[in-house]
């Protein structure tokens, strides 16, 4: 038998003795299942030093930084959450076609004229001067504005006489319009709200104030189609209700087909044109158009209400500058042309005319 010291003396490290209990037997037995068997010796032999070779080298401060990853917000078409290792910026989003940074948006000014073709009481010539100024706000996202429009238009009557009606009736109102499209999905809305005061300022009224307004669903089946869905409040004898159907399709890129009443078109883009910057439009289309207006009659000086309406066929002529003055000149024929009171008074069917129509939009 060998002695105690006889591992030692042959370059064996002496073995270490089991715990009286014998737990890590069981333990081992647990971990490996009811098939292992300890060893039956008590004498463990130890392995040569482990010697890293060159290539085994990993040097930790040569690696990059992994990226933090990506966070998505359900239903927004963009990454709005800021990446772990970065501060949130407050979301901007892209700005609809055409619009611009800042709080200011547009200025417009449209004159509209309607001779009185002929010398007869049941003519009427109509003269308009309309202006106003789109401010944008951001609502919730920079590219889901309120646009706010303050408006002004003031209405010139030719034989108004005749029809027992004021010669002057003005338009004040501001319109709140909201636009959004939902993530990046193929739907969007288009809604509005007017109210405004609509008379001839000679004498206060409840029946001037006004509101109307529209609401309009988008649908996008491919990126040269939109269907369109809604109803126009316009808060008129008559007329109170109109719907808003159709679609837009543009089977080039110079040309473009909105068949949507009540105001269809079919445009065509003339040669010179530069698509985005400054683009030259020719149409062809028609309108609903007409007003309401509180008034005093000129005859015994009673209130009453009118309601004017009438059909356009129109050709327009359209420049559009991105950033820069944008010019619109129109002209066609109107007729179905309808003059109603509140009172009693029967109402008129008027001539029919011509009409034209020029624009600045800046």
């Amino acid at each position: 038998m060998m002695s105690d010291s006889a591992p030692e003396q042959s370059g064996l490290r002496p073995a270490r003795r089991a715990p009286a209990n014998a737990s890590w037997m069981n333990q081992a037995t647990t971990a490996y299942g009811s098939s292992y068997q300890p060893p039956q010796s008590a004498t463990v032999i130890a392995p040569e030093p482990y010697t890293p070779q060159p290539y085994d080298a990993v040097y930790l401060d040569g690696l990059e930084d992994p990226a933090p990853p990506e966070i998505r917000v359900a239903g927004l078409a963009e990454d709005t959450v800021a990446p772990l290792n970065q501060m949130s910026p407050e979301p901007q989003g892209q700005l609809p076609p055409g619009a611009r940074d800042g709080v200011f948006q547009r200025i417009y000014f449209t004159g509209t004229w309607l001779p009185r073709v002929e010398d007869e009481a049941d003519t009427l010539g109509f003269g308009e001067l309309e202006t106003g100024v789109v401010f944008g706000f951001p609502f919730m996202r920079r590219d889901t504005p309120l646009l706010v429009t303050p408006q002004f238009g003031v209405h010139f009557l030719e034989n108004s006489a005749a029809l027992d009606v004021p010669s002057t009736l003005y338009d004040t109102g501001v319109e709140f319009r909201h636009l959004r499209k939902f993530g990046g999905g193929p739907w969007a809305m288009d809604v509005s709200a007017t109210v405004g005061y609509y008379s001839d300022f000679d004498q206060s009224s409840g029946d001037a104030l006004r509101v109307t307004g529209r609401g309009i669903g988008v649908y996008e089946s491919s990126p040269t189609t939109k269907w369109l869905l809604g109803a126009a409040y316009l808060n008129r004898a008559g007329a109170s209700v109109l719907p808003i159907f159709g679609v837009m399709f543009e089977p080039t890129p110079t040309s473009r087909f909105e068949a949507i009443f009540p105001r269809p078109r079919f445009l065509w883009q003339t040669p010179g044109s530069q698509p985005g910057g400054d683009e030259r439009w020719v149409y062809v289309g028609g309108e609903f158009g007409g007003g309401v207006w509180s008034i005093t009659r000129p005859s015994t000086g009673d209130l009453d209400v009118i309601n004017y309406s009438d059909w356009r066929l129109l050709v327009g002529y359209e420049r559009k500058i991105t950033g820069g003055l944008s010019t619109r000149y129109e002209t066609g024929y109107v007729f179905k042309r309808e003059l109603e009171y509140d009172s009693a008074t029967p109402d008129v069917s008027l001539d029919d005319t011509l009409f034209l129509r020029a624009g600045l939009t800046y």
